[in-house]
């Protein structure tokens, strides 16, 4: 019986030495985007990028840690540095909590059609979508995905996902704009007289 009790003690405290230090961390990641955003509203963006990498490379896989992924990855594009901020992402990405990894995939996407990668950006999109807890987050995903789709010149996987949408009311304005684009892909062009 001691040698039990012995064990669940350890592994309590274990677990509670391991919590708290998960904590820290949140903690001081969130410090650390502060003081990057706070480089950011002085005008000097040289230190905020500098502090944001610090904050990617130190606490990956935190919420904030994640946050100044984006920001950084936004200042690239800014800057029309899009593989730079791409590669930000993917990085962060991996370890991201699922919710912000959403948000990672739809900036990747954004970033590969700024590179004029429509199909890289179309497959983001739908990765977002998978993991995406809303439906409406979901659907607006799969919607840009279908966009992007198109763009690159692939109308079957673009019609394949316009109809899927087309057909589930529960989003009225994505619903809506899925019937349009279905109409448009399938009309004809007029004949000149």
């Amino acid at each position: 019986i001691s040698i039990g009790a012995a064990v669940v003690v350890v592994a309590g405290a274990g677990w509670w030495i391991y919590s708290q230090s998960k904590l820290r961390k949140e903690q001081n990641a969130a410090q650390a985007l502060f003081m990057a955003k706070q480089s950011m509203q002085a005008g000097n963006l040289v230190l905020a990028q500098s502090d944001l990498s610090k904050l990617v490379s130190r606490y990956k896989g935190t919420s904030s840690g994640s946050e100044g992924a984006m920001i950084l990855a936004q200042i690239d594009y800014d800057q029309a540095k899009y593989q730079e901020g791409i590669t930000v992402l993917e990085s962060a990405a991996e370890s991201a909590p699922e919710p912000m990894e959403v948000q990672m995939r739809s900036l990747i996407g954004d970033g590969y059609l700024s590179m004029k990668n429509a199909a890289s950006a179309a497959k983001e999109f739908e990765k977002a979508a998978e993991l995406a807890g809303r439906d409406i987050e979901r659907a607006n995903q799969r919607a840009r995905a279908a966009r992007a789709y198109m763009t690159a010149g692939d109308t079957s996987k673009a019609r394949q996902i316009w109809a899927d949408l087309a057909a589930d009311e529960s989003i009225p304005s994505v619903a809506a704009e899925a019937k349009v684009r279905l109409g448009e892909m399938t009309a004809r062009p007029a004949k000149a007289s």
